[in-house]
């Protein structure tokens, strides 16, 4: 794996470990040629995710801080929420 993105949630590492089983399937079965076909969307995925969450929990903008300080403890009350971000923090989305 060759993910470069802020540590955010730990993805990285969840996703090199879905990058190492996958490697290991696509080698036992003689079907690499498909790997990367498979795994390079999961990490373009993650490192926008994770540049996302990095911009959001680093802006200068007062206004956008003052939006997210707002938003985030609102949407936090709503399980849908909470289940889909912890989900995508913990990179566990991905097979």
């Amino acid at each position: 794996a060759a993910h470069v993105h802020s540590p955010a949630g730990g993805q990285g590492m969840n996703a090199g470990i879905q990058d190492g089983y996958a490697l290991g399937r696509a080698l036992a079965t003689g079907q690499l040629d498909g790997y990367e076909a498979q795994r390079r969307p999961v990490a373009q995925r993650v490192v926008a995710f994770t540049d996302r969450m990095t911009r959001i929990a680093t802006t200068h903008s007062r206004a956008a801080r003052g939006a997210r300080n707002i938003a985030l403890p609102l949407l936090g009350h709503l399980p849908a929420f909470r289940t889909k971000l912890a989900t995508e923090l913990a990179e566990l989305n991905y097979r």
